[in-house]
């Protein structure tokens, strides 16, 4: 297993583990898409974060399958990595492939998350952002998550970081915690609860 810097060339493979790591979310925004037009959809989105100046870790094995990602944004790189251009090609191809329900569920989920935040800590706003973590589930409990995050964590260094969390990962919050993460607040969506963390 090994840490290695994750492209645009690498989205296809993110869409796949997304979907194994967060069956629930996928049902829930896209429970009757098929699984073809699902993934390319998901491509498309995480092209949008690396071409609007995201970052990813992932962790390999050595036949080169992915076992786990983190899609990040810092102050840093941000402006360096963003491509309006290719940013302006993704989204006519994004909005082609999501129907008008589709849309309306993840505008509805947006606005619940913009309206239902609290900070309950007062804290300057991160420098960096954790936009998507995900173990392949059958991975799980074997220290991937764990130098996974680390090594975001070491790139990211020495930016504050945001993320939230579900309330109801107990793993994830332990691991959030024992990497030195605080509780700064809660929001909410359509699954539930999130809970805001700082470093």
């Amino acid at each position: 297993m090994y840490v290695a810097k994750g492209s645009p060339q690498d989205a296809r493979e993110i869409a796949k583990l997304y979907c194994a790591a967060f069956p629930e979310s996928v049902e829930l925004f896209f429970g009757t898409k098929p699984s073809d037009k699902l993934l390319n959809l998901l491509e498309l989105t995480f092209l949008l974060v690396f071409y609007s100046g995201g970052e990813a870790l992932l962790v390999k094995n050595e036949a080169g399958s992915i076992y786990g990602y983190c899609l990040y944004r810092s102050a840093r790189e941000a402006s360096a990595n963003r491509s309006l251009r290719k940013t302006l090609t993704v989204l006519p191809k994004m909005a082609s492939k999501t129907s008008l329900a589709e849309i309306g569920k993840l505008l509805h989920n947006q606005l619940i998350m913009a309206t239902s935040t609290k900070r309950t800590k007062k804290s300057a706003r991160p420098q960096a952002q954790i936009i998507s973590i995900a173990i392949c589930p059958t991975c799980q409990g074997q220290g991937v998550g764990t130098l996974l995050f680390r090594s975001v964590l070491n790139d990211l260094e020495p930016y504050s970081v945001g993320l939230n969390v579900r309330a109801d990962n107990p793993a994830a919050r332990r691991l959030y915690a024992k990497t030195g993460f605080q509780e700064c607040g809660t929001t909410s969506d359509l699954s539930g609860k999130w809970i805001m963390l700082v470093k």
